[in-house]
């Protein structure tokens, strides 16, 4: 053995350069092995959250829910793989895991067709052609110059001619005019909230006969890819918050995109309660900050334990169709942020037990919010989607900043960010069993019921019937 060891120190002693390497090898391997230390735990879990009724305080008269029985949604309900996805951070933010973001939005784009003949006008749905994003047919402002501060005569006009033209000179918006191009910003001299009959803007191009290009008195709008910076600046709080705010949701319900727009209507980081480092890396630092620290507008969270919840002064939660919300988290299980879940995975095992699982939390996540949360204020997904202004209006209230509305009306164009799931990938079936739709009909009953029991809007009419 003394040998052993005296050739092992002559061999490192005439090779300095093999001693020090093979030294930062094993002190990377230790600081790994600290670092995975580090990265368990999951969100917590209520005992209610066994049983929905319970947490209602009875049953939805006539209510059945045949999952119940079998359920116990404890701290291992999951499988190891999306617990440590996860984690919850006691310390420091290296604490974390970079886990999949669990907020993700509808499906919002789809092509469009510049001819407006025959068109059918869908008034929340933007539509895209190549760089360009349809806004809709809008009525003149009352002062141009200062609506839209750039305008140039064009006798030949088109749509890529104008949309060239504001890009050029830096501006998200342009407006065509019959034979006249007007760029700018949407202000609220020009907020683009009233669309009209897009008939009244049916006049063709000069220079393209299967394009509309507006007329004087009503202009054809479309967005450019110029970034409004008006509302892109952020920063963390000046001072350490008094009260720790969370915006609540259960996974798959848009709490990342949430994030965003308040991020850019504010102008501050918003925090959570776990850390996704590919998060962090897309430009949420407030990410890399413990949950605690108060430098934040608010804390992304998806606990739903009376622990937990009560931990907070006042909360935002956002609810989303379960039907939508459960999809999504699905497809960011096994596909990613942006990805999709594997048609093996939709007709195998995984999509009944999840839906077995994760059912029964998207209402309970909603009643014990209801039942322990200090001050909540409740955001529709969905209303948050058709009417972005006045529901992030809302929730900047409860936040206690005050913001312009000109700052409002530049998040408006710059809503989806990256964390949109592309729509172009469908599946071509209904995943949803009878027996998933009566169980899952029977808590939107229940989460309905809760929220009108506390004089509050129901949950909107497209959660059901199926």
């Amino acid at each position: 053995m003394a040998k052993l060891w005296f050739k092992f120190q002559r061999y490192f002693r005439r090779k300095p350069v093999r001693f020090f390497t093979f030294l930062v090898l094993y002190l990377t391997a230790g600081s790994l092995v600290f670092l995975h230390s580090g990265f368990g735990g999951q969100p917590a879990v209520s005992q209610n959250q066994a049983n929905p009724a319970a947490a209602a305080g009875a049953p939805a008269e006539g209510a059945e829910l045949p999952f119940l029985s079998d359920f116990h949604l404890g701290r291992g309900f999951r499988d190891a793989g999306e617990a440590s996805s996860i984690a919850r951070r006691y310390g420091p933010w290296f604490k974390g895991k970079d886990g999949n973001e669990r907020g993700k939005l509808g499906d919002y784009g789809g092509a469009w067709s510049r001819a407006l003949k025959g068109r059918v006008v869908r008034e929340k749905e933007e539509e895209r052609d190549g760089s360009a994003v349809f806004r809709g047919c809008f009525r003149r402002p009352d002062n141009l110059s200062l609506a839209l501060p750039v305008t140039a005569a064009m006798p030949n006009m088109s749509v890529d001619k104008c949309v060239d033209l504001c890009t050029e000179k830096e501006y998200p918006l342009a407006a065509l005019a019959g034979t006249a191009c007007h760029c700018g910003f949407p202000t609220t001299r020009f907020p683009l909230h009233e669309r009209e009959d897009e008939q009244l803007c049916a006049q063709k191009c000069s220079a393209e006969e299967f394009e509309s290009c507006g007329t004087p008195t009503y202009f054809i709008v479309f967005q450019t890819q110029v970034q409004d910076n008006r509302c892109m600046d952020r920063r963390f709080l000046p001072a350490k918050s008094k009260q720790l705010i969370a915006l609540a949701s259960f996974p798959g319900a848009g709490n990342t995109w949430a994030r965003h727009l308040i991020e850019l209507a504010t102008g501050f980081y918003t925090g959570s309660y776990y850390f996704d480092g590919s998060l962090y890396n897309k430009g949420f630092k407030g990410e890399r900050d413990h949950w605690r620290s108060g430098r934040t507008i608010c804390i992304k969270t998806h606990e739903s334990g009376q622990k937990e919840i009560e931990a907070f002064d006042a909360a935002i939660l956002l609810i989303r169709n379960p039907y939508k919300a459960l999809m999504a988290e699905f497809n960011r299980k096994y596909g990613g942020h942006i990805g999709f879940a594997a048609h093996a995975h939709w007709k195998g095992k995984e999509w009944p037990e999840f839906v077995r699982n994760y059912a029964p939390w998207w209402a309970t996540h909603t009643l014990d919010w209801l039942k322990f949360g200090k001050k909540v204020l409740v955001v529709h997904f969905e209303d948050l989607k058709q009417d972005l202004f006045v529901q992030l209006g809302r929730m900047v209230s409860l936040l206690g900043v005050a913001v312009r509305e000109d700052r409002l009306l530049c998040v408006e164009s710059q809503k989806d960010g990256n964390f949109k799931r592309s729509g172009l990938r469908k599946l071509e079936y209904d995943p949803y069993t009878a027996d998933m739709q009566k169980t899952i009909s029977a808590y939107i009953k229940m989460v309905d019921a809760a929220l009108r029991g506390r004089n509050l809007t129901g949950v909107p009419d497209d959660y059901y019937p199926r």
